[in-house]
Order: structure tokens, then C-alpha cells, then sequence
């Protein structure tokens, strides 16, 4: 990371150099205004430090807070293609969805023809029959597979969720104060 980033989001990193340098106020970093040269001197006033001191100091959290903005980056990643993963699952649920639905219908099709080879109605009440079991053991056998795939997709995106922000966190504990 560069000063110019900090200096044009100056507002944003005073929280942070807060954190960093406990003996910094917010009305030193308000006359700082992202001047570098002038933290530097409120860092070697407030801690009696010498200027090379003082330079290290910045680089350091510069360097941390550089890794902690790529780390960021890192979760955000991990968690992008979590969510394509769990939408490639979903759309494989619709799929399946439809799969199922064309089946169905293309069974319901072959109905009209198969009671025309009927004799009776006992052979039209078997055929209904059959339709009718086949019907529940094809939705219940979809539904079976479209619920794993809805729960395993589920269960991976909460639990990249949960390591992103388990992440998050161990990045974003305060360092320890110079």
C-alpha cells in the first residue's frame, strides 16, 4: 500500500492509526490531514522518537494494514466462488426441476395410448394404478436428490461464510501499540 491511498482516504485510515498509536489524538491526526511529514512529527513528539524510528513505525503499519486490505480480498474471493458454487447448485436443482417435469409429462402423454390397449376396466384401474406409483416413487426420488444438493449447497456457502469472517476477524484484532 502507498501514502497517496492513505492520505486520499484519510478519514477512513484515523480509526486505524488510533489503534496503532494510542498516544496520537484525534485532534493530532486532524491537524495531520494525511500529511505524511506531519505524522511523522506528531509520532516523534508524542513517543520522544527519532525520525528513522518514527519512518519504520509507518512503514510497518502501512505493511500490516496493506495485508489486512489483502486479506480482505482473499475472504471476498473465497466467498465469490462459494456463491457461484451454491447458484451452480441451484440452477442444477432447476435442472433436475425440469428434468423431472418433462419426464412427467412425457409419461402423462403415453396415458391416452396405453388405455386404448385396455380390455376392461380392471386393466384401466392397474395402468392408473401404476401411473399413479410411478408418479409418487419419480417425485419423492427428485425431491430426494434436489434436497441433498439444496443442503449441501447450503451447508458449504455457510460454512465459507463462517471461515471469511473467522478470517475477518483474526486480521482485523488490534495490533499491538508502539
Amino acid at each position: 500500500m502507498n501514502w497517496d491511498r492513505v492520505e486520499g482516504n484519510w478519514k477512513d485510515f484515523q480509526g486505524k492509526m488510533l489503534q496503532q498509536w494510542s498516544k496520537l489524538t484525534s485532534d493530532d491526526l486532524s491537524q495531520v490531514k494525511g500529511r505524511r511529514d506531519a505524522l511523522l512529527g506528531k509520532l516523534q513528539e508524542r513517543y520522544g522518537i527519532a525520525r528513522e524510528a518514527a519512518e519504520r513505525q509507518i512503514e510497518d503499519w502501512m505493511r500490516n494494514v496493506g495485508e489486512q486490505a489483502g486479506a480482505g480480498m482473499k475472504a471476498a474471493e473465497s466467498l465469490q466462488g462459494a456463491y457461484e458454487n451454491w447458484f451452480e447448485r441451484m440452477m442444477d436443482v432447476q435442472r433436475q426441476s425440469i428434468e423431472l417435469m418433462s419426464e412427467r409429462m412425457r409419461k402423462a402423454m403415453e396415458l391416452p395410448a396405453r388405455f386404448a390397449e385396455c380390455r376392461n376396466p380392471a386393466d384401466i384401474a392397474r395402468f392408473q394404478a401404476e401411473f399413479a406409483s410411478t408418479m409418487v416413487a419419480d417425485y419423492f426420488e427428485a425431491a430426494r436428490k434436489m434436497l441433498n444438493v439444496l443442503t449441501d449447497a447450503t451447508q458449504d456457502l455457510a460454512h465459507e461464510q463462517t471461515s471469511a469472517v473467522e478470517q475477518q476477524v483474526r486480521k482485523l484484532k488490534p495490533r499491538s501499540t508502539h
